[in-house]
């Protein structure tokens, strides 16, 4: 992924199963660091091979990183997802041809 700043909404899924909107900001490297707009760090995390990252509709990522954190990008533009996702396939991940499987 080149050093692009994409804009994405930051979702957690809650208790009741539920999203929830933790914020907007610009994600950009394979470290999926996002900062919101304000400068706070909203997440930090490494791109994992043994992680099964979702891709769903055009424009979102999903994943769950620990036991109940689910979590999901959801991109302006598709653009910006198609980069991440290609990225997420380069470190070799192997659920990525299976667009929008197992959709939550």
């Amino acid at each position: 992924m080149s050093d692009t700043r994409r804009r994405v909404k930051l979702y957690t899924l809650n208790e009741e199963r539920q999203w929830e909107d933790r914020g907007t900001g610009h994600v950009s490297s394979d470290e999926l660091c996002l900062g919101s707009s304000a400068g706070s760090l909203l997440l930090e995390s490494t791109i994992q091979p043994g992680t099964a990252y979702q891709k769903q509709q055009d424009t979102l990522i999903v994943w769950s990183e620990a036991e109940n954190c689910d979590l999901a990008l959801s991109f302006q533009e598709k653009a910006g997802c198609d980069e991440l996702w290609e990225k997420i396939c380069q470190v070799g991940l192997s659920l990525c041809g299976m667009d929008g499987a197992g959709s939550r």
